[in-house]
């Protein structure tokens, strides 16, 4: 009787140690990434319209991809089935910070039946799909426990087995889906994707310290040029902190002006593909308009134009921007409207096309279809819609793709339920 006690015992312990992914992803992690049964959600993102048609009939991208996988295992000496076995139960993307500003990344494989082989199968993988001059060196460490052992390959070993382990997520996912969260000095926040009946659903809270006043706008009279459309009534205060991050340099004075008067915003553009006659080549014209409603001058604005940009006054409060990007010229306009800002690749009169075969959102398929599927949004919305792409798709490839495919998402200021300011973001793809 005792044996079986202390075998009882041991079989709880085993199974507590290394459960689940979370307990073997560093505690301090940056930034987490989970996929719970990578390939339940695999097969589950194929019964998705848009992902249906991209990977099965009629581009048929699985087969073609799959095939050069297979073969490019196979020139490894390795088996497919290897592979695939090794990634088709629980992914997982962990980043560290071992030092101020220095990070390093893991991956994490699992459960699988013995980690140790597999350390081979991926070294051999990853030492072919990564160059030289990478300059990233990855280390294999197996976790084992009784019943699972899960792989992790990360760039810096030390720092990894210096770490404490087991990653507490703000909210507990074990759902056959994605689970991320971020938790840095500048962002802190988490969500999850799955799939149900046929769509893709996604929720992401973040947490800010802005106080947030949500507006009772309707989106349903906003009118979209075809291949998306965002409003937003919102903008965070530390944006030019957030641009500088990404390398955008805007003016401060300009930029801390624009936020603090700003009202709203809306972004909406589209594609016009078609097959030259003669070549055969693929011409692409599109047209983009951001507007704007804030009480900043445009004076401030024209001032605030920097020098390597060339600035053409087109008329009263109509500007022409030329610069050199690349070696290629990229032309934008912008013009005042009453109390509104117009920002377009295009001069008014050519956009004007665009204008007069634009639908209000009330009256686009796509958003009918999805807007009942996703709570009220009060701070944002933004429309993907590949109808433009598909009828070219349905022209270039001469075959039937009837349907709506896309996604919306909508943004709405909430509180947790201990009083934390939270941007909850919502998202449904079909």
């Amino acid at each position: 009787m005792k044996k079986i006690i202390v075998s009882f015992l041991i079989l709880i312990l085993s199974i507590g140690i290394f459960a689940n992914i979370y307990q073997v992803i560093p505690k301090d992690s940056k930034l987490i990434i989970v996929m719970n049964n990578t390939k339940e959600v695999y097969s589950q993102l194929k019964t998705v319209p848009t992902f249906q048609k991209v990977l099965d009939d009629p581009t048929y991208a699985e087969t073609l991809i799959t095939g050069m996988i297979d073969a490019y295992i196979q020139s490894l000496e390795l088996e497919s089935s290897e592979v695939y076995a090794g990634l088709e139960n629980n992914f997982g993307i962990f980043v560290i910070e071992p030092q101020e500003n220095t990070y390093d990344f893991g991956i994490i494989l699992g459960p699988l039946n013995n980690g140790e082989k597999y350390i081979e199968i991926f070294r051999k993988v990853i030492n072919a799909l990564m160059p030289e001059d990478a300059g990233l060196n990855f280390s294999y460490i197996v976790k084992k426990s009784e019943l699972q052992d899960y792989l992790v390959i990360t760039t810096n070993k030390e720092a990894y087995e210096n770490s404490e382990l087991n990653f507490v997520p703000q909210k507990r996912y074990n759902d056959t889906g994605i689970y991320e969260e971020i938790n840095t000095s500048t962002m802190n926040g988490y969500g999850y994707s799955y799939v149900k009946d046929g769509y893709l659903y996604s929720k992401f809270n973040l947490l800010t310290d802005d106080e947030i006043v949500p507006t009772n706008n309707t989106f349903d009279d906003d009118k979209t040029f075809g291949l998306y459309y965002l409003r937003t009534n919102y903008l965070p205060k530390d944006l030019t902190d957030e641009l500088s991050n990404l390398g955008l340099d805007v003016p401060k004075e300009l930029l801390n002006s624009f936020v603090n008067n700003f009202e709203w915003a809306t972004f909406t553009g589209t594609l016009d593909l078609k097959t030259d006659d003669q070549t055969g080549e693929i011409i692409t014209d599109f047209g983009i308009k951001i507007t704007f409603k804030s009480n900043i001058l445009f004076k401030d604005i024209e001032n605030s134009i920097p020098e390597d940009i060339k600035m053409e006054k087109m008329g009263n409060e109509y500007l022409k921007l030329t610069r050199n990007v690349n070696d290629e010229m990229v032309t934008m306009y912008i013009w005042k409207n009453n109390e509104e800002y117009i920002i377009s690749n295009l001069n008014k009169k050519d956009l004007q096309k665009y204008e007069n075969n634009a639908v209000n959102l009330s009256k686009n398929k796509l958003y009918i279809d999805l807007k009942d599927k996703l709570p009220e949004g009060n701070l944002g919305v933004f429309l993907i819609d590949l109808k433009p792409v598909i009828a070219f798709l349905k022209d270039y490839l001469g075959v039937e793709l009837e349907g709506e495919f896309g996604g919306l998402a909508n943004v709405a200021s909430t509180k947790t339920p201990d009083g934390k300011n939270t941007i909850e973001f919502n998202f449904v793809m079909k």
